[in-house]
Formats: C-alpha cells, sequence, structure tokens
C-alpha cells in the first residue's frame, strides 16, 4: 500500500476490538481496514487519490452480523401485500382492492398476515369492527380473484382469511375434516366464514413459507413460488439488510435449496451484498428415513464439512437440526409441565425420539458435519447437551463450535456444558418483545425473568450470538431489546437490573460473537487492521445516547469491503 482509498475521520468509531478502544479515523485499502487511531494520525496517511470522508462526530460500528436472521423470509414478505397499520376492515378492503386492479382475472392473491408480532396480539380488537374480515367483507372487492391472508406463522392460534372464491377453489364445506390443530369458523347456518384457525408450528394452514411446502392443510392448490419468485425475495431481503446496517449473517436454521439456489445466483452475478453463512436444512422425516439422511449427509460433507466451503461473501457449512418446538405458541420442550396454547398443561413437543435424533447426530460427527441445533425449551436444551456430550466422548467436537440455537431457558449446567465443549449459543432478546404475552401466560414471571439469560451466557464464558429472528430484522433495535429486555404487548420488563449486560457487550454480541458462529471473527466483527472494512456509520450514538430512544438510530451508510451498498447521501 502507497496510500489508502478512504480515510474516514472525526468520528467516534466504536471497534469491539479486545479493548473495546473508540477512535477517531481510520483508513481502508484495497476493502480492507490498514489504520485506525486519531484523525490527525490517520490523515498523514493520505494521497492525492485517497477520499476523506468527515463523519462530522457520528458513530460508527462494525457491520451488524445478525446470528439468525432469516432473511429470505424478510424478502418473502416484502413482495406480498401488506397489511401495515390497518385500523378498520375498510383499510384491509382498500389494500385487497388495489392488488386486484393489478392482477389478472382468476389469479390468486397472497397476502402477508392481517398483522405481524407483537400488534397481532391485540387483533381483532384493535380493528375498528372488533372482529376479524370474513369471506362476504373480501367478496366485496375480489369476487373473482381467490383471495387468502396467511396467518402469522409464530401465533397460536394463528388466524387465516379467504374469501368466497378461494374457498370455492379449495373445495371447503362445512363438513370439510381438518388435521388436528386446524379449526374452520362457521356461521350459524354451519357454513365456513372465511376465518381458519391454526394452533400449529410449522403452521399447517399456509404461512409464509407454506406456498413451497407441498400438501398443506386446506389450500394445497396455492401456487408455489418459482424460483424466479425466490430469487426475488432473498434480493429484496438483502436490500433491507443492506439499509439496516447487517453485512453478514449466520444462518444456522438451515436453508432448503430455493434459498440455496437464490443466494447462489446472487453470489454468480456478483450481487451478493451481504456475508452468508450457511447451514443446510435437516428434514426431520430423515432421521426415519435412514437412507436418504445418510444421502443427505453423504451429499453435504462433500462441500460442506470442518467450517465449512466457500469464500468470504458465500459459505456453507454444516447441518441444521429442529428437536422442539417454539416457545413463541407455547411449544418449547420443558423440564416441567406448563400449560400451552391450547389451554391444557403439558412439556411441550419433541419432533424426533432421542435415540433416533442422536443416531442422526452421531452420522453428521462422523463425516466431519458440524450440528447446529433448534433447541428452545429447557427440556430440549437438556437432552440436546446431553447427546452432544455422548458423542464428544467418541468424536471430539471442542473447537468445531457446535450450535445450540434460541435456547431461552438454560441452566448453569446447561452454560458449564456449552464453555467445556466449546458450544455457540445463538439467541434473540425480540423474543421477550414479541412474545411476551405468550411467555407470562404459560410460564409465569419468575421463570420468564430469566428467559434469555443473556448476563448468565456471559458470565459463564460462552460465546453468545446474539440475533433477530427476522422479527423485526433491525438490528439496533435488537441492541436496544437486548438492554431493556422490555415486552411489545405488555410492557413488563423482564429479569431486570439482575440481566442486565453493558452496551459494549450488546455490541460485541451483534458483531464479533455472531462472526465467531460462522468462523469468520477473524475477518470480520470488529473494526481492526487486517479486517475487511464492513462498516455501519449512524445518525445517532446508540453507545452514549439516552437508552429508551435508541431505537430511533438510523443506518446512514453500510460500507462493505469499504464499498456503500447502502448510503443516504454521506458518499453520493
Amino acid at each position: 500500500m502507497t496510500h489508502p482509498d478512504l480515510i474516514l475521520h472525526r468520528g467516534k468509531i466504536y471497534t469491539v476490538d479486545r479493548q473495546d478502544s473508540v477512535q477517531e479515523a481510520l483508513a481502508i485499502y484495497d476493502g480492507q481496514i490498514v489504520a485506525t487511531g486519531s484523525s490527525q494520525e490517520i490523515l498523514k496517511l493520505a494521497g492525492p487519490s485517497t477520499r476523506k470522508v468527515d463523519l462530522e462526530g457520528r458513530a460508527v460500528v462494525p457491520g451488524f452480523v445478525d446470528g439468525h436472521p432469516h432473511m429470505d423470509g424478510v424478502g418473502i414478505r416484502a413482495l406480498k401485500p401488506s397489511f401495515d397499520g390497518v385500523k378498520s376492515i375498510d383499510d384491509v378492503l382498500a389494500i385487497i382492492r388495489r392488488e386486484v386492479s393489478q392482477r389478472k382475472p382468476g389469479e390468486w392473491i397472497v397476502c402477508n398476515p392481517l398483522a405481524n408480532e407483537p400488534e397481532a396480539f391485540a387483533f381483532p380488537a384493535a380493528l375498528q369492527e372488533g372482529r376479524w374480515p370474513n369471506r362476504h367483507d373480501l367478496d366485496k372487492v375480489s369476487p373473482d380473484n381467490p383471495v387468502y391472508i396467511e396467518p402469522p406463522g409464530l401465533i397460536a392460534p394463528g388466524f387465516a382469511i379467504a374469501n368466497s372464491a378461494a374457498i370455492r377453489a379449495a373445495g371447503i364445506t362445512g363438513t370439510t375434516p381438518t388435521p388436528a390443530g386446524v379449526e374452520i369458523e362457521k356461521d350459524d347456518a354451519g357454513e365456513p366464514t372465511g376465518v381458519f384457525k391454526d394452533f400449529t408450528f410449522p403452521k399447517l394452514m399456509p404461512d409464509t413459507y407454506g406456498t413451497i411446502r407441498p400438501n398443506r392443510a386446506l389450500f394445497p392448490m396455492l401456487p408455489p413460488f418459482d424460483q424466479a419468485y425466490m430469487n426475488r425475495a432473498v434480493e429484496a431481503g438483502m436490500q433491507a439488510f443492506n439499509r439496516a446496517g447487517v453485512t453478514a449473517i449466520y444462518e444456522g436454521h438451515g436453508i432448503p435449496k430455493p434459498q440455496q439456489l437464490a443466494y447462489a445466483d446472487l453470489w454468480q452475478r456478483r450481487n451478493l451484498s451481504v456475508r452468508t453463512y450457511f447451514v443446510i436444512s435437516w428434514p426431520n422425516a430423515f432421521f426415519t428415513d435412514i437412507a436418504k439422511g445418510q444421502a443427505l449427509i453423504d451429499e453435504t460433507a462433500l462441500y460442506a464439512a470442518g467450517e465449512g466451503f466457500g469464500d468470504d461473501l458465500l459459505r456453507y457449512g454444516g447441518l441444521g437440526y429442529s428437536f422442539d418446538s417454539a416457545t413463541a405458541i407455547g411449544a418449547c420442550l420443558m423440564r416441567e409441565p406448563y400449560v400451552g396454547a391450547r389451554g391444557y398443561a403439558w412439556n411441550g413437543v419433541q419432533h424426533t425420539p432421542d435415540e433416533a435424533f442422536l443416531d442422526g447426530l452421531f452420522r453428521a460427527a462422523r463425516a466431519n458435519l458440524r450440528v447446529q441445533v433448534q433447541c428452545a425449551g429447557g427440556g430440549a436444551i437438556d437432552k440436546v447437551l446431553a447427546m452432544f456430550e455422548t458423542i464428544d466422548r467418541e468424536i471430539p467436537i471442542k473447537g468445531k463450535r457446535w450450535v445450540i440455537e434460541h435456547c431461552q431457558f438454560p441452566s448453569a449446567e446447561n452454560m458449564a456444558t456449552c464453555r467445556r465443549l466449546g458450544v455457540v449459543a445463538t439467541t434473540t432478546a425480540n423474543f421477550l418483545w414479541n412474545y411476551d404475552s405468550v411467555y407470562l401466560r404459560c410460564f409465569g414471571e419468575e421463570m420468564s425473568a430469566d428467559a434469555i439469560p443473556l448476563r448468565d451466557w456471559l458470565d459463564a464464558g460462552v460465546v453468545i450470538s446474539q440475533s433477530t429472528d427476522g422479527r423485526p430484522y433491525d438490528p439496533i433495535f435488537t441492541f436496544w431489546q437486548s438492554l431493556a429486555r422490555k415486552g411489545g404487548v405488555t410492557g413488563h420488563v423482564f429479569g431486570l437490573p439482575r440481566q442486565k449486560i453493558t452496551r459494549a457487550e450488546a455490541l460485541r454480541m451483534a458483531t464479533y460473537n455472531a462472526a465467531y458462529a460462522a468462523f469468520w471473527e477473524h475477518r470480520i466483527g470488529s473494526i481492526e487492521p487486517g479486517k475487511l472494512a464492513d462498516l455501519a456509520i449512524l445518525s445517532d450514538d446508540i453507545m452514549t445516547m439516552p437508552e429508551d430512544r435508541i431505537p430511533e438510530a438510523k443506518v446512514l451508510a453500510t460500507l462493505l469491503g469499504g464499498k456503500p451498498v447502502h448510503d443516504s447521501g454521506l458518499f453520493s
């Protein structure tokens, strides 16, 4: 290097280095950070062609790394009609009327849920009429186009709504049988009203992801996404993440092939602007179909063994499993019985028997595939970590960064096991915001206070990675929620001051620690010489501004390898 390509100076640069130092300026050459320090020191490095950007005191943080983002889901929602801010059924109908005007006669209109978490818990009372729209309401503006409004995926019951054209296409009557967990609301004459309840997770009624899964309940004829649509959806999600300051993601929940192809398409066209490490999705049915499961292991091991395969933009690594169901609907596997969404006591859902699950993990370990397991409830965490210990006695896993995801109710023993085996944990404080009413109803205030115990994880010496789970996907909001631990429905504050963490700790979880989960901590996650220049320049200083105002901060520019992928005017 003779001179830097770019110098940012007169700022507050939160480096997230080992000392959590704050610098004034940094220099970038060929996409990498080459120096940090005072403005006076760094400006001396400038040459005739060096671009100098005066930050005017603005805060700069490492590009956010989301440890569990569902970027594809964010994009899918962006492409579908939404009902944000509706206050009445007439508002809903106005949106459907607009969609009808843009569609061919008879074309399906598939919409996002009427409301998403946490606002959805206030519906339908939040509507002026105090009820859900029904088939007759929708028929007024769409008599010929089938209309289907999806249920929220993580609410039980989630309400789906369809008009008469959709109900006729599906052949649904008052006597249509339904699978367990799904109910058809009927009028006094015993006919469907167009409102459907789904208590399950994943939803049996088609939801955001349902249209790419065959044989979904009652509406299997909904048009599936083709690959072109999925490509558009992932690109739309990527652009939303660019605007939010997210420069990398670790998608450990497992990504199916349509999404894999969409990411690969962006990479091949050199348009991928969010660094992506994703784990290959393991279907639960493969635990019982040993031949198919082993075929997937053999295939995945060809390109995703060890730390994974790829470059600084796109990497594939390991297999992703789900052990229990969602805490959000009161279905996680707990140590003691609790009252679930259907109103009766149970311990929750375990998708696969212990013996079959352990066998599947063992076979992955023998193929040198890293394992990531979604285990939300305390009972699930206990069982999964016991399996990890069993495997470790035959095939050491320390250093391979096996992952547990969500893990809302860990014990001190669980944390000690993670520390001993080098297991990484990814979680999100957003669960408390979105599903506070569920936590309080199902688990009570005392147990909920220590749900998602960030302070305890850190004190136990475990690498805990923050994530958004895509709801909301704004990392600044999640940074704030890591500190505030506040419920979005009840306003309840969970576990403070005992679970309080510092802003420096919250920032590290949302940058360096998430990069660690992707084996990328030597390349990204902090602002240090030799690392890639992935940065977020903020409108406000989230490290010093009043805590309750942190969600107001915006990302003014996002740099990936020193190049703006989002810019509100600083670089244009």
